[in-house]
């Protein structure tokens, strides 16, 4: 993994553990498919056992302060190079993906519900965006 890359995901602070959770694997799930070699290759132990890969990086999970903006942190993020993978609040009450796709199609950008974002760019990039949100507790 190039160590000039980063990735955070950042969750809303008002949300309960178990929906925290969710997000931050759903987030981080949608992330392998865009984050190049991000997954490690599988381990094996002393004795033959075959552990599979994990990710090679450190994702901290952030918590959003009562000012944070998901919009402005995506296009923020999005202005600087970044690329984002958002979680709607709208997700967690549709019952397939094509509800989902349909629900999403009908709003602009700037009406989406979003309660979590994963942000994966330049360090620098990365740091200057969340580098004043606190981790999720």
């Amino acid at each position: 993994m190039n160590d000039d890359l980063k990735i955070v995901i950042v969750i809303d602070s008002t949300l309960g553990i178990g929906l925290s959770a969710n997000r931050a694997a759903v987030l981080a799930t949608g992330l392998t498919a865009h984050v190049p070699n991000m997954i490690g290759p599988d381990i094996n132990t002393k004795d033959g056992k075959t552990l599979l890969g994990i990710t090679q990086i450190p994702i901290p999970i952030l918590a959003s302060r009562s000012d944070t903006s998901f919009l402005s942190l995506a296009n923020r993020s999005e202005g600087l190079g970044c690329k984002v993978i958002l979680f709607l609040t709208r997700a967690q009450g549709l019952r397939s993906y094509d509800e989902y796709m349909d629900s999403v199609s009908q709003v602009n950008f700037d009406e989406l519900d979003i309660d979590a974002i994963a942000i994966y760019g330049d360090t620098k990039a990365v740091t200057k965006i969340t580098g004043n949100l606190p981790t999720l507790r």
